[in-house]
């Protein structure tokens, strides 16, 4: 579905550029775990209710169990199937719906095991990782988790039938390469020794390999019950996670509810989850200001209220993100034109006026507070003089940017930012906006013009920004469309690197040519990530990923 931009968004992100000054965020309170509980499974068992005093039932650190926990969302997503799709939003769903082999500590890089008894053990050359899963976890149909499982969801993904999104997780086992291609059935880096162990072979050592495995898609799905559904599973799925889908209405309501069988003893302390589809952002904050939602993003035009009225608890974290502008090279192959893209967005003025200060200009591709991110470039220009020379002497003045928004993305005031500021120095941007299925088909296949979008890193390396958008096995999947040998060879060899400052240092040279030479995407600026939510809300445990789960969420008797 394809709807134009409104004349009257335009007029207000116009008028919200123009603004002399802007709100500042206010003092906020840090992230609230609002519990001590441990995630080794320390709490107690049961669900909501009340105990034998009369009153609610509580963990040992005062968490109230019970009560339904309300949300809403701008588009119903296209799956749940994390291996089908790279959105914030279904990887949010997954993390609760399924669980993966390790996970992130709380708050904290450090992984750990959970699917696992155990972190696995690493062959001295560094290839070979050895596993041993948690004995008597079982899915939400009540059948164990063996090793059939594991084996099941990696080659499913590497299956070629599958059409996965996310193969660059498994990508580097050995056999994965045969398997993408088609010319083998079964994943010859994959050995099953029992029916709780396990080995994966890499074809080079990879460091990040273990994230790789706390990520989303790489969550563990149910072999006979996932093979059974079929293209079905997409909307029926089955995880061992601390919720288990009970109803899904099309376009209007998602419930998970507490999964029963749970194999972290106590958790988690609601009993359901509800996400509403409501597409309009200003009925979505009217909802929650109303008190009918427990939490919500916070608008541009509620920031000063959302955060200093005292009414909200504010929810703030530092996350691994990049907020990017791509024109593909398969329809703006000219470095020039992208170079003056980038020169005519006052990216600082954005943040200002729409992120209310919340962010910073990006200077790269990768994240701060990754290891090998590009951070004493000197950043990108606002140069609209510039910018109109390039146009003027080759011949771009009133070209046409199409870009695609996804239908749901907050991106719709920064879109219209910059196409007002494309539009002063002679280019015309048009943005046109699809449903979810649309555009993952769509981008999949290298067929988007151009799109502005945000990447949140999935593990903690240079490797999952760079390859992800620049290497040929990729770009053409996420609508970039670099396809260069050169680039192919430094991000191959920098992967399976062991020494860590020749590594930095190579993924920092590729990177600056890239985007400093080349213009090979627009990174625009990386944003501290904030949402509002009720004042009896206590337990959220935000991780640097923000792929955070409910499973430690609670709410106060109401």
């Amino acid at each position: 579905m394809k709807r134009p931009s409104r004349l009257t968004a335009l007029l207000l992100a116009v008028a919200m550029l123009a603004m002399a000054a802007c709100s500042r965020p206010a003092e906020t309170q840090g992230p609230d775990g609002g519990t001590s509980t441990s995630q080794d499974g320390s709490g107690q068992g049961g669900t909501g209710g009340t105990d034998p005093s009369g009153g609610p039932r509580r963990g040992p650190n005062g968490e109230v169990y019970g009560g339904t926990y309300r949300m809403a969302i701008g588009a119903e997503p296209a799956t749940m199937d994390p291996q089908l799709d790279t959105t914030l939003q279904v990887y949010r769903l997954a993390r609760n719906l399924f669980n993966t082999l390790v996970r992130y500590r709380g708050t904290t890089l450090e992984l750990e095991p959970e699917l696992l008894a155990e972190m696995p053990t690493v062959s001295a050359d560094g290839r070979t990782y050895s596993f041993r899963l948690r004995e008597g976890v079982k899915f939400h149909n009540g059948v164990e988790l063996t090793t059939k499982d594991v084996k099941y969801t990696i080659e499913r993904m590497l299956n070629p039938a599958t059409m996965a999104k996310n193969t660059w997780v498994f990508h580097d086992i050995v056999g994965a390469d045969e398997m993408l291609e088609g010319k083998a059935t079964e994943l010859a880096g994959l050995k099953v020794t029992g029916p709780y162990t396990f080995e994966i072979t890499l074809k080079e050592p990879f460091g990040p390999f273990l994230s790789n495995l706390a990520t989303a898609p790489a969550s563990i799905l149910p072999a006979d019950y996932a093979a059974e559904k079929g293209e079905a599973f997409a909307r029926e799925p089955v995880g061992t996670g601390p919720f288990k889908l009970k109803e899904w209405r099309p376009n209007e309501l998602i419930v998970l509810e507490r999964n029963p069988d749970y194999f972290e003893e106590g958790y988690p302390f609601l009993d359901a989850i509800e996400y509403r589809v409501i597409a309009d952002e200003s009925t979505r904050w009217l909802e929650f200001e109303m008190g009918n939602l427990d939490s919500n993003d916070i608008p541009t035009v509620e920031w000063e209220n959302a955060t200093q009225s005292g009414r909200w608890k504010i929810w703030e974290t530092t996350t691994l993100n990049t907020y990017y502008l791509v024109l593909n090279h398969r329809f703006y192959p000219d470095k020039r034109l992208r170079e003056a893209v980038s020169l005519a967005i006052d990216r600082q003025k954005i943040i200002d006026t729409i992120h209310n200060g919340t962010g910073i200009p990006a200077a790269g591709l990768t994240s701060p507070g990754i290891v090998g991110a590009l951070t004493d470039a000197p950043g990108f220009p606002y140069d609209p003089e510039r910018a109109r020379q390039i146009i003027r002497e080759n011949g771009f003045e009133g070209l046409t940017i199409t870009a695609w928004q996804r239908d749901g993305d907050k991106v719709t005031d920064t879109n219209l930012a910059i196409q007002q500021m494309l539009a002063e120095v002679g280019l015309n941007y048009v943005v046109e906006i699809y449903d979810s299925a649309t555009y993952a088909a769509a981008r999949s296949r290298g067929e988007i013009p151009a799109n502005q979008g945000n990447w949140y890193a999935d593990y903690p390396d240079p490797d999952n920004f760079l390859w992800t958008f620049f290497h040929s096995s990729s770009s053409t999947a996420m609508s970039v469309g670099v396809n260069a040998p050169e680039v192919d060879a430094i991000l191959e060899r920098a992967r399976i690197d062991t020494d860590v400052q020749r590594r930095s240092r190579d993924y920092q040279e590729l990177e600056r040519r890239l985007l400093y030479e080349e213009y090979a995407m627009i990174p625009l600026w990386h944003l501290k990530s904030y949402f509002v939510s009720q004042p009896y809300v206590h337990g959220f445990q935000l991780n640097p990923v923000f792929v955070y789960d409910y499973k430690t969420v609670w709410k106060d008797v109401q």
